[in-house]
């Protein structure tokens, strides 16, 4: 988050007070002077877009710091405990105290115990609040306003921009001349992201003119405290008699949006109160953050007339936080070839990237055809309009979210075509070493069910073989994130071919229709490590319904169905499975089978009957083998099983 810092300068060094609470006539030495710069912590990033910051960017005249506490820490003595010390930003180059605010001098208590420095600065313009007599403070966003307008720009935001400072490691630099305190923005920064898609007749078309505006975030809460302990604000609770809402309108940097041909995007701003406990009902349920906005359309026949505006009204079901301090990105894309609309919600600091190709978000797709003319980034036609999924950005492979690869931004798969595009990728040699995917939705990779497809003698429909991701001379060495998404009727290869040694694989789920040839609806054959995937229904297949041949790692993992093969779980298992199961009967095999072939480890408890496995006590057996697992290999990401009345045990990502 930004931080503002200042300098407090002393004029001379006298002899300090001892350590302890006895009073000494004698001084430490005088605080006098301020000077104050922002530092925006705006970093730099090959072909990233100018960062965007919002409320004060720098001191304007005026502009007031007010210490409410300046006291040593440890062991305060009364006679060096100071409130209400006021410093303002004369004519944009010095902070000076004004007369008459006493005491006329303030000291240290000594140059080297941490002392305690609380306080707030507050903006040029007149701010409203209150002071409760107590040690905190109240105020109120747009005071006296039914509705907060942005629109002006930063400017007005600037007006609201309250900043607080509380620290009880505050030192004087050596020989007591000088100290540093940092006073951090205390409203929350809120940015919202709007991406069109398929809303022209073509590239060229007059319609490409659309705009979006008037973007309103409904209902947010004004009144809030701040002062005591703390440098964040404290918002009243949306139940509370004295609490008020209000629309917040906010601010376009660039009313024509960016992009281009089919896809455009529009950012807005605004700083907001912080909001991480409060959008429940009285009865305690969440609360919906509720948006409009409006979208523009030129008419394609006549450009010089009337155009249509529609208003889009949406809310996120989901709770969104609003953090002191932080920016919260939320996402809306409006697809308009089936005039679907999906939310996002992402959470930064205080400054904001303008993020303008966040691409198509379908959160289900299908494969209607496996020769889709989809990009790989090496192709020169791969540039971000056109782009599949991955791209190259200068000396940067990106996907069309934006995303790097990183830990911190993984690639994104939001789409069948995506999926298609990596299994392409790895065959033509990227192997995604280091790599992080995550997989953003539901992907269904037929039209149609098995019935339709593999049963219906009258459907004109056949099933679509899928390639399978990576091969024993390209195998897929990343780590996939399957989020407790599904990858919905695989049929033909596994979803993977070859996981090498590298590879990861988790909370991934699957089912399938028809035959998997080769072994396992996951993959053929693993070196790597998978945890927590689930294959559910009946399998066909010739090598096991998760894996055919293992040598690496599987753990927490299970199928739960009839596996239609000589295999349960595994097919071959020369590595280690610990905490899995099958829940299934199979054709020519062992029931419950974990492997048909094993000469590996396997530490996972052996029902004898689909009921045993049903009770709660084969769930604590389950979790019992991953625990002592765990216990030897702590830093794996962990899983474990929940016990269901006359269910199978589920699979849930675990806390440690």
């Amino acid at each position: 988050m930004n931080k503002i810092w200042f300098l407090v300068g002393v004029a001379v060094l006298l002899g300090a007070c001892s350590r302890d609470d006895r009073f000494s006539t004698t001084p430490g030495p005088e605080i006098r002077g301020l000077v104050a710069t922002i530092d925006d912590g705006m970093g730099t990033r090959a072909s990233a877009p100018a960062k965007v910051s919002v409320g004060r960017t720098e001191f304007a005249a005026d502009d007031k710091l007010v210490f409410t506490t300046i006291k040593r820490t440890a062991m305060p003595l009364a006679a060096f405990t100071y409130s209400d010390i006021r410093y303002y930003f004369y004519e944009g180059l010095s902070w000076e105290r004004p007369e008459g605010n006493l005491p006329e001098k303030i000291y240290w208590t000594d140059a080297s115990s941490d002392h305690t420095f609380i306080g707030y600065s507050l903006p040029t313009a007149d701010y409203n609040w209150t002071d409760n007599g107590d040690g905190t403070y109240a105020g109120e966003l747009g005071y006296g306003l039914t509705e907060l307008d942005y629109t002006p720009g930063n400017s007005a935001m600037a007006v609201e921009d309250l900043l607080l400072n509380y620290d009880t490691e505050t030192v004087a630099e050596t020989g007591g001349l000088s100290t540093k305190v940092s006073f951090y923005h205390a409203m929350s920064s809120v940015c919202v992201v709007v991406n069109l898609k398929d809303f022209a007749a073509s590239s060229s078309a007059v319609d490409t003119r659309v705009t979006v505006s008037d973007m309103v975030l409904h209902a947010q809460p004004a009144k809030y405290t701040w002062g005591g302990d703390s440098r964040k604000l404290k918002v009243l609770d949306l139940n509370n008699a004295e609490q008020i809402t209000k629309d917040l309108r906010l601010w376009c940097k660039n009313p024509q949006g960016e992009g281009t041909a089919q896809s455009k995007t529009f950012t807005f701003y605004g700083i907001t109160t912080p909001q991480d406990e409060l959008f429940h009902d009285v009865n305690g349920n969440d609360q919906p953050l509720e948006f409009s906005f409006a979208v523009t359309y030129p008419d394609p026949m006549n450009p010089s007339g009337d155009p249509l505006v529609k208003v889009y009204k949406g809310a996120f079901s989901k709770t969104v936080n609003l953090y002191s301090g932080y920016c919260t990105t939320l996402n809306i894309s409006l697809n308009h070839r089936d005039e679907q609309m999906f939310l996002g919600v992402e959470y930064n600091d205080w400054n904001f990237v303008s993020t303008p190709n966040l691409g198509e978000l379908r959160k289900k797709s299908t494969f209607m055809d496996i020769n889709s003319p989809v990009t790989t980034h090496d192709m020169a036609l791969a540039t971000l309009d056109d782009a599949t999924w991955l791209y190259i950005d200068g000396d940067v492979i990106k996907d069309i979210y934006g995303n790097d690869g990183s830990e911190e931004h993984p690639y994104r798969i939001s789409s069948s075509l995506q999926l298609l595009s990596l299994a392409k990728e790895v065959a033509g040699g990227m192997s995604f070493r280091g790599k992080y995917i995550r997989q953003d939705a539901d992907i269904t990779m037929q039209a149609a069910s098995t019935k339709t497809i593999l049963e219906d003698s009258q459907s004109s429909q056949s099933p679509v073989s899928w390639i399978g991701i990576g091969d024993a001379v390209h195998p897929f060495e990343g780590t996939y994130l399957g989020d407790n998404r599904y990858v919905n009727r695989l049929y033909g290869k596994p979803l993977f071919a070859a996981l090498g040694e590298d590879a990861v694989v988790s909370q991934l789920q699957i089912t399938t229709i028809g035959t998997i040839s080769g072994g396992g609806a996951l993959t053929d054959s693993n070196a790597g490590l998978i945890g927590g995937c689930r294959v559910d229904g009946d399998v066909t297949s010739t090598e096991g319904a998760l894996v055919g041949t293992n040598s690496g790692i599987i753990y927490a993992c299970c199928h739960t169905g009839m596996t239609r093969g000589t295999a349960g779980l595994i097919g071959t298992n020369t590595g280690s499975v610990i905490g899995c199961y099958q829940a299934g009967e199979v054709d020519g095999g062992t029931a419950y089978s974990i492997a048909a072939v094993n000469s590996g480890q396997i530490d996972c408890p052996q029902p004898q009957s689909l009921y045993e496995m049903q009770q709660e006590s084969f769930t604590e057996s389950l979790n019992q083998s991953l625990e002592t697992w765990y216990s030897a290999n702590p830093t794996v990401e962990r899983f474990s099983f929940v016990y269901s009345t006359a269910s199978f045990p589920l699979v849930t990502q675990s806390i440690p």
